[in-house]
This record gives C-alpha cells, sequence and structure tokens, in this order.
C-alpha cells in the first residue's frame, strides 16, 4: 500500500504571515505547498521528540544523581534552605 493510500485530509487555519512564508517558500524550492506542509509537520513533530526525549533524559539523569545524593524526596522547603545556606555560604566566602 502506497503513503497516498494511507493519507487523511485535513482543513488547517494559519496566521496569514505564516502561510505567506510557507507559500513562498513553496514557489522558491518549486514544491507544492501541500508537500512542503507535509514536511514541515513531519520534522516538527520529529524536532518536537527529539527535544522531549532530551528532556526525559536528562530528567532521569538528575533523579538518579539525587537518588545518590539521598536527596529525591527531599521536601521544596528543605530544597530552599538547602539554597540559602548555600547563597550564603558564598557571599562569605567571596565578600568577607
Amino acid at each position: 500500500m502506497s503513503s497516498a493510500e494511507q493519507t487523511v485530509q485535513v482543513t488547517l487555519s494559519l496566521p496569514k504571515d505564516i502561510y505567506e512564508r510557507v507559500a513562498r517558500t513553496a514557489v522558491e524550492e518549486r514544491r507544492r505547498l501541500e508537500d512542503l506542509l507535509n514536511a514541515l509537520v513531519a520534522e516538527g513533530l520529529d524536532a518536537h521528540a527529539t527535544v522531549r526525549e532530551l528532556f526525559e533524559r536528562v530528567s532521569e539523569q538528575y533523579r538518579a544523581r539525587l537518588t545518590g545524593e539521598g536527596k529525591l524526596d527531599q521536601s521544596a522547603d528543605g530544597v530552599l534552605q538547602e539554597l540559602r545556606t548555600l547563597r550564603e555560604q558564598i557571599v562569605r566566602e567571596l565578600y568577607p
């Protein structure tokens, strides 16, 4: 089954300036507007997935670090108090 047989028609409303940019790009690249929009949506989804995966990976690493430090279950008040203490220590060291 070809990809043309697996398509779904969608009506899309775009701000005029965005539409004009896409239309201008389609002319410059000698592509059909529909083909360019398909490519832009696919590329946007890929980029979104990549960013989400990056944040998930960083979040996992941070949780692992907090677990290693025994701070994963630390309360918000505890975190703020620790930050205040660190700030005061830095002030004392940099501005004696």
